[in-house]
């Protein structure tokens, strides 16, 4: 996984990488400078203890074995220095008590040079064998280097001796290390990411199958599986949810199937009921207004309102188990409403309500529709209209095109008692009625957005609570 990736996810992912990632980066960043500073430590430690000793023994040396007489003992201590053999790993110089070189292995290059370095002077000045790290005056690059007092056989201070090598090569040696040292560290850093990620993929991908599964359970989707990879948690979850998402179906399927044997069992008894009480309506011989004629008018109306809730148990029956069928042809749209408004407006009239229409969209427009189901839920929505609006109220019906989108677009509003903000996004849910305590069974607009969906349209709802309602039905000219 890239790091960019990485910084990127979310959630439990990011959590994991992030807080395992950073420690084991910490530790490793630890290590490096633990490293690399130790590398320097133990190179310019040892050697400054070489040189260290090389200084005092030369000292020594040059002290003990040399004449007293000052002249013989520097002339001496030129000889030395011109047969210092080991010229090619360090320079050494004889420094007089004025700070200045007075010989040096390099063939005199030096002398009369002052070194200008802290160690020089505080060896003669402390008489004690001091170490300097850092930039030569003279050739600009970096040096160690070890200046010692140097004393005449009588103990009297001469000068000192000094010893220079350069850190160049003890600098690319200590690079060297720390440079493999990084690239040992980010080799461990890549393959605790790549394992990481690894074990990651092998949970988080369950959990995400998981998320999925239950997102399509709870959408009413009992269908899925998910695959069991590892004999874990994890897939003992798996398990769990397969087994929860069988059972479920299966109590869905035994919902279904109730609901459309006992819908369909009641299909009869309910026309007969409604044939015979209209029946009765026209050909007793009660007066107009008795009770007689008002019992069979409420016969006639609330057995027609089972009918309808029975026709949408079916239909929410036939949703349920994908067996509602859209039967399209050519339609007018705009007349397919006008019918719809026409068969209800008589029991829109009853309640003292008036309906307005408005054709916006001037020469007919056709589409591919199923009448009987646009038909549905023109009246479905009419109906709910009327439910919710003021004695007196007006519903507005008006139909125009988006020529631009290739819609038609239905509106239908009252200006009843509207829906509360909480139900709103609700409204649609099935069974769902919120606070309402009108009669239904609260499956209606689930049916009529699901016949909506069924033509490729859609169905929103616009509400304000104490202002009414506006249906919003959009439906593809193809």
């Amino acid at each position: 996984m890239p790091l960019t990736n990485m910084f990127k996810a979310k959630g439990l992912k990011r959590r994991w990488l992030v807080n395992n990632l950073g420690l084991v980066a910490l530790i490793l960043l630890v290590f490096v400078a633990v490293f690399c500073i130790t590398a320097y430590n133990f190179y310019y430690t040892n050697l400054t203890s070489q040189l260290i000793a090389r200084a005092d023994t030369t000292a020594l040396f040059l002290q003990t074995y040399q004449s007293s007489d000052p002249t013989l003992f520097f002339e001496n201590t030129r000889r030395y220095a011109e047969e210092f053999v080991d010229r090619d790993k360090m320079e050494f110089q004889v420094i007089q008590r004025n700070e200045r070189v007075r010989y040096s292995s390099s063939d005199g290059l030096f002398s009369g040079f002052d070194p200008g370095t802290p160690d020089v002077a505080t060896a003669l000045k402390q008489q004690k064998t001091t170490s300097y790290a850092g930039e030569d005056s003279f050739t600009k690059e970096r040096v160690l280097s070890v200046t010692a007092p140097l004393y005449f056989p009588n103990g009297e201070l001469a000068g000192a001796v000094r010893m220079i090598t350069g850190l160049r090569n003890v600098d690319q040696i200590i690079l060297t290390l720390c440079l493999i040292s990084i690239f040992v560290a980010v080799s461990i850093f890549g393959f605790v990411l790549f394992t990481n990620s690894y074990f990651l993929r092998s949970i988080l991908n369950p959990v995400q199958e998981i998320n999925e599964i239950t997102k399509q359970i709870a959408a009413g989707e009992y269908g899925g599986t998910i695959e069991k990879k590892f004999d874990d948690e994890i897939g003992e979850l798996a398990d769990s949810i397969n087994f929860m998402s069988s059972e479920i179906g299966k109590s869905e399927m035994l919902k279904n199937d109730f609901i459309s044997s006992v819908s369909h069992e009641l299909r009869t008894p309910l026309t007969a009921i409604t044939g015979w009480a209209e029946t009765l309506q026209q050909q007793s011989s009660f007066e107009k207004d008795s009770l007689e004629q008002r019992g069979l008018a409420v016969i006639a109306r609330e057995s027609q309102n089972l009918r309808q809730m029975v026709e949408e148990l079916l239909d929410f029956s036939r949703i349920q188990s994908g067996r509602m069928v859209i039967n399209k042809t050519p339609i007018d749209i705009a007349a397919e409403l006008e019918d719809s408004m026409f068969s209800f407006e008589q029991r829109l009239r009853q309640d003292g309500l008036y309906v307005t229409y408005e054709n916006r969209m001037g020469d007919d427009v056709i589409i591919q529709g199923d009448r009987a189901r646009l038909h549905q839920v023109f009246i479905n929505i009419l109906d709910n209209a009327r439910k919710y609006s003021l004695p007196g109220g007006t519903i507005d019906l008006s139909i125009s095109l988006d020529q631009a989108a290739g819609m038609v677009e239905i509106r239908i509003t009252d200006h009843g008692v509207g829906i509360a903000p909480e139900d709103l996004p609700h409204i649609k849910q099935k069974f769902y009625k919120g606070k309402s305590r009108q009669p239904g069974s609260g499956i209606g607009l689930a049916v009529c957005d699901e016949i909506v969906m069924l033509h490729n349209g859609t169905l929103t709802l616009e509400s304000k609570v104490g202002e009414g309602t506006t249906a919003i039905i959009r439906l593809p000219l193809r």
